[in-house]
């Protein structure tokens, strides 16, 4: 696998402080069944960085890339090529930034971030490279009362023992946050926020996220641990989740019976 790396015009913008325009990351440009592109977002102050990216095939348990680049400027985009097609990637990002009109900086003192994503590359080439698919976690269920809020957690990936999924969960309450212990995903995790615990004035809660960390054991024995994309949105958006999932289900449902029926006659 090659690693390339394309120049790209950005448009004309106003030159902002790094704190007012935030920390610079990264972030999926596109992911086909074959390739992934990365670009670096927030970045308008930012002149060149040195980066480290480790890839790793989750599924096959093992490290399928390392790539390091020094002095790469902040137009260009990062490619990795041959990958396999329906895979789960875990990627992480080690990068030093390097500031414009900072003639200051040493290189040897720059502090090194880290970023880390899980991706999943498409099954075919005809897919939409713009639709990144790297939700692992998922809202299943889901109960509510006036003082109790209860979900529960899946996982994409089913075979718990080669593949741990560890959930932190939280629920964002007017001043404070709600958080149960987190649970390890073994087919359901299941959570209660128990808001008769908060006093009432402070018992307005809005969002629910859920943070997926997962950890497996590589070829050469040592442990790795990624975080994945969270999901966080309101308990009406947890009953939309789960409405379309049931939708989804009951028409695959219909469409086996329909075939079923056919058989038959």
């Amino acid at each position: 696998m090659k690693m390339r790396v394309f120049m790209r015009l950005f448009p004309v913008v106003l030159l902002l402080s790094k704190e007012v325009l935030g920390v610079a990351r990264f972030a999926v440009s596109t992911l086909s069944d074959t390739s992934l592109v990365l670009r670096i977002v927030d970045a308008s102050n930012v002149s060149s960085f040195d980066i480290t990216v480790h890839i790793f095939d989750v599924q096959q348990q093992s490290l399928f890339r390392r790539t390091h680049l020094k002095h790469a400027t902040s137009d260009q985009l990062l490619a990795f090529d041959g990958l396999r097609p329906a895979t789960w990637f875990a990627v992480r990002v080690e990068y030093r930034l390097f500031y414009k009109d900072d003639d200051s900086q040493d290189a040897d003192g720059i502090r090194t971030t880290k970023q880390e994503m899980v991706v999943k590359t498409k099954k075919t080439e005809r897919e939409d490279p713009k639709k990144v698919d790297d939700m692992v976690a998922f809202i299943n269920d889901l109960f509510v009362t006036k003082d109790n809020i209860y979900i529960g957690v899946g996982s994409v990936f089913k075979d718990s023992k080669k593949v741990a999924t560890v959930i932190v969960p939280e629920l964002k309450c007017s001043r404070g946050i709600v958080s149960p212990i987190s649970q390890q995903v073994i087919q359901h995790a299941s959570f209660h926020f128990d808001l008769s615990k908060l006093p009432k004035e402070d018992r307005k809660c809005s969002t629910i996220c859920v943070f997926p960390y997962l950890r497996f054991q590589v070829l050469n024995g040592t442990s790795e641990t990624f975080r994945g994309r969270e999901w966080c949105g309101t308990v009406e958006d947890a009953k939309v989740l789960l409405s379309n999932d049931f939708s989804s289900r009951l028409y695959l449902l219909c469409f086996l019976l329909f075939l079923v029926y056919n058989n038959l006659k």
